[in-house]
């Protein structure tokens, strides 16, 4: 495994947090990998394992491409059943994020809305990290942030399973989160002006195994107590 057990961020004095609205934010997703009793959360390491954990209603977590390299910059993939029971898997004295405490991160920050085509909402762009970003919108306006928010969103990709083999997509281009009540919440490639945020819908598909989402795998930003 990438980190040791004394590097592990499983408490508050590992971890940073910045004041967005009504909230203290941890300025990176999530990386633990124990849950409160010390318990090793499963870390996948293939494609294989991830469904194999997922189907049998375990927790797991994973790095992007399975490669640990990418753990230390993007933090971990989760699956839905971390988020199921997260009030007793993240740190002692944190709490994962909700549709409401993101719609309150939005409020603070300014206008979620572009002033035209060639832009990004003041949100966006106060959230996103000052590199990693590359692209441009309409060949012209870069796609990074001023990260005034200290928020520090960086584009770490999902783990997605429609109509095919569970896959990576969108490093570099997007990022998604889970909140505990299962919103949308993510800087989407396909969608660059705005910052993407809808409360939860249809949750049973992360559980019913006739839907292909309960393979999903996302990061998390916890909010401290």
């Amino acid at each position: 495994m990438f980190y040791s057990d004394n590097l592990l961020i499983n408490n508050l004095k590992k971890m940073e947090f910045v004041r967005i609205g009504k909230n203290e934010w941890c300025t990176e997703d999530a990386r633990f990998t124990h849950d409160r009793n010390g318990e090793a959360i499963h870390m996948a390491k293939s494609v294989e394992e991830w469904d194999s954990y997922c189907l049998n209603d375990e927790y797991c977590c994973c790095a992007y491409d399975f490669d640990d390299k990418n753990i230390k910059k993007y933090g971990l993939f989760y699956n839905v059943h971390c988020v199921n029971q997260s009030d007793s898997l993240v740190p002692e004295g944190t709490r994962l994020a909700s549709y409401d405490d993101w719609c309150d991160l939005i409020i603070s920050l300014g206008s979620n809305v572009p002033k035209d085509k060639y832009s990004q909402s003041e949100v966006l762009i106060k959230l996103k990290s000052q590199k990693g970003w590359p692209g441009k919108i309409a060949f012209t306006n870069p796609l990074t942030g001023s990260n005034e928010s200290g928020f520090t969103a960086l584009p770490g990709g999902y783990l997605e399973h429609v109509m095919m083999p569970t896959i990576f997509h969108g490093k570099g281009q997007s990022v998604h989160w889970w909140t505990s009540d299962y919103a949308t919440v993510c800087v989407s490639e396909y969608d660059k002006g705005i910052f993407t945020v809808k409360p939860g819908e249809n949750t049973d598909r992360y559980f019913d195994l006739k839907y292909s989402a309960f393979k999903e795998g996302k990061y998390m930003r916890l909010i401290k107590l």
